[in-house]
């Protein structure tokens, strides 16, 4: 009788420090980061468009990243996430910004090898979006002439607006978290993301035209966000 009280004792008191260990890891968390990838951006790079702003290696190679978790499970967790990529610059006498966002619905497992250390894999379907933008008092006229560059003839534009697309992907990426607070963590991930992009059917006032060649079907990805949880 005796080993059978000693032994429920010693499991109930395991099931409440896992319990407990369960309970003290946030349950909703939000990261902040910057993320590194080299696109092959036809057409949206002077080399290959001599008609595009100089471009930096941040608007080139450098994403902004941002986004929110809910644990929903002892180690899976749901989220939403967006990586983004600008470009700025003087087209003509307009002011010209290209974006490039990537954004995620995650599912997340993960687990702890060592305290305050995690492994985690995530895997997450993305509906991306590309904006390319011209404002200025009269902008028509470099839109002819950014539109020209990509092949498109016969497009009459009267006003100032934005040029946009979207696409579906698919990212997969593996990381390493490190808890210093149990409400803050660095988190580092490394992946790819994969895209079906096509250059056509871009739209613009309600026209469909020819946009920039991007060869972004596959690429290799590396992150590090900052974690806050509650």
């Amino acid at each position: 009788m005796i080993p059978r009280i000693r032994t429920s004792t010693k499991l109930i008191l395991s099931m409440i420090i896992v319990f407990s260990t369960i309970s003290a890891q946030p349950k909703l968390s939000f990261h902040l980061g910057g993320g590194f990838y080299s696109p092959s951006l036809g057409y949206l790079d002077p080399d290959s468009n001599n008609v595009i702003p100089s471009l930096s290696t941040f608007g080139k190679k450098i994403l902004v990243d941002w986004g929110i978790k809910y644990q929903f499970y002892p180690n899976l967790r749901l989220g939403y996430s967006r990586s983004n990529s600008y470009h700025t610059g003087k087209l003509g006498d307009s002011d010209y910004l290209r974006t490039l966002s990537y954004r995620m619905m995650s599912i997340e497992t993960f687990y702890y090898p060592r305290k305050r250390m995690e492994l985690n894999f995530m895997l997450a379907p993305m509906y991306n979006k590309g904006i390319i933008k011209l404002t200025a008092k009269a902008t028509s006229t470099d839109w002819n002439t950014i539109l020209g560059s990509y092949g498109n003839n016969n497009v009459n534009l009267s006003t100032e607006g934005e040029m946009t697309k979207r696409w579906f992907g698919l990212a997969s990426m593996i990381g390493f978290r490190y808890y210093i607070y149990q409400w803050f963590a660095i988190d580092g991930k490394a992946g790819f993301i994969q895209n079906a992009y096509s250059e056509k059917k871009w739209k613009l006032q309600k026209e469909k035209v020819v946009g920039p060649t991007m060869n972004i079907k596959k690429l290799p990805v590396f992150k590090v966000h900052f974690i806050f949880g509650w």
